[in-house]
């Protein structure tokens, strides 16, 4: 007697096959979206960056069976729920901290593992575009703060020269054609006028590096900085260090405490106190410029990029790329405190 063929491992093999081809379509799509994201991010300019990240926020909804997709701050990312998947925004190379969160949506479906993995791949990719755009608007407004200084600077020296040096040299010229004939007088009054050039002269080249930095140091520096803004009493300088900064390091505490007490004159009112602090802790130099003035709010004014703090974004540059960090704490109406740490080697 014959017994009828049956098939059930082809029938088995042929599932196998059609599992295999879905899961294979399945890796190729996250692989497609992957791709374009990174595409997507990578050709788009800064001023489309935002728009291009929550294009590709809403490629990884679909992909991970989510309705809606979008980037979101820190606040509002920490909100979670069954119906919500919330992923940190990390810069890489960075200390953790997320710039932002890719929120997921509406749960139309249940994410795979796999789902998980290609979703960790685009929140790198979006975090690294995001970043790459902060870091850019920051070179950009140190960039524009830099060109505004050295111009601020070049347009002070010619007034200097212009107004002061020159109308004395020219005054000088015409006192030496007048004391050609050898009369005492004006050969006199033409040595005096000679002696008030090279002082305005050397008032000039104080104002671009003063001499007494190289000279006598930075407290003599400083201390030639606070006589000559003619503060009066206003202003306490307070210098404690062990002995003389690596020269780096010694201009850099100049111009910062340069920076800090021209704001803090410019910005904290009329009758302002300003307490000027350097000290020597361990292996850090440390800077203090505090204020009882009128204040301001320092969330405000980052947003502004503008008002009091003009150039703390430099100093801040300035700071950082010697290995230290600055911080300003301040309020209206309760002064201004503006702390620097440098590292003493």
């Amino acid at each position: 007697m014959t017994t009828a063929p049956s098939f059930p491992q082809h029938r088995e093999t042929a599932s196998d096959l059609r599992a295999l081809y879905r899961a294979a379509e399945a890796r190729a799509a996250r692989l497609r979206v992957i791709v374009e994201a990174g595409r997507t991010l990578a050709s788009s300019p800064p001023d489309a960056m935002d728009a291009a990240a929550h294009m590709v926020a809403q490629e990884a909804a679909h992909l991970a069976g989510f309705a809606r997709g979008v980037i979101a701050t820190q606040t509002e990312g920490a909100l979670g729920g069954d119906d919500r998947l919330c992923l940190p925004l990390e810069a890489p190379a960075s200390d953790g901290t997320p710039i932002g969160t890719l929120v997921l949506e509406h749960r139309i479906g249940t994410p795979s593992a796999e789902d998980h993995e290609a979703l960790g791949i685009i929140t790198q990719l979006i975090g690294g575009a995001l970043a790459a755009q902060v870091r850019e608007a920051r070179l950009a407004t140190l960039l524009a703060e830099l060109l505004g200084a050295q111009e601020a600077e070049r347009s002070r020296v010619a007034h200097e020269l212009h107004d002061g040096v020159a109308q004395s040299a020219a005054a000088l010229a015409r006192r030496l054609e007048l004391a050609s004939d050898g009369d005492p007088a004006d050969l006199d009054q033409a040595a005096r006028q000679a002696r008030a050039l090279v002082r305005e002269l050397r008032q000039v080249i104080a104002g671009m590096r003063p001499p007494a930095l190289d000279d006598l140091g930075l407290a003599a520096a400083l201390r030639q900085l606070v006589d000559e803004a003619d503060e009066g009493s206003g202003v306490t300088l307070d210098v404690a260090l062990a002995s003389r900064p690596p020269p780096p390091i010694e201009t850099a505490l100049f111009r910062i405490v340069q920076e800090g007490f021209n704001n803090a004159r410019a910005h904290a009112g009329d009758g302002a106190r300003i307490i000027i602090r350097i000290s020597e802790a361990g292996s850090h130099y440390r800077v203090e410029i505090s204020d009882d003035g009128q204040g301001f709010d320092p969330a405000a004014q980052a947003a502004r990029a503008a008002g009091r703090g003009f150039g703390l974004g430099y100093m801040r540059e300035r700071v950082e790329r010697l290995g230290g960090r600055l911080e300003v704490q301040s309020a209206p109406g309760q002064g201004c405190r503006l702390l620097a740490e440098l590292p003493a080697s």
